[in-house]
């Protein structure tokens, strides 16, 4: 696993699929917000579960973490230590 820094932080595309009404999803967005990092926000729908599941995520939020066109990392809930690994 990469480690990453301030300086790498702002080159990385973070994407949060999140449902309404999902405590996780905002707690996510949250700390997501009081760390700096920039996400973009996707909400889950029919026309999107099927492929979340189809990649074996049961829970939202699914952040998706890439820098350039390559993943560096993934998860599903509320993961307060990968998102503070985003500026280690």
């Amino acid at each position: 696993m990469t480690t990453f820094t301030m300086e790498t932080a702002h080159t990385l595309h973070v994407t949060v699929y999140t449902k309404d009404n999902c405590q996780q999803c905002a707690a996510t967005e949250r700390a997501l917000n009081r760390v700096g990092v920039d996400y973009r926000e996707i909400q889950i729908t029919e026309a999107n579960i099927s492929l979340l599941q189809d990649a074996g995520f049961t829970q939202a939020p699914v952040v998706m973490v890439s820098k350039g066109s390559e993943l560096q990392d993934f998860w599903s809930g509320y993961r307060p230590d990968k998102i503070q690994g985003l500026l280690q």
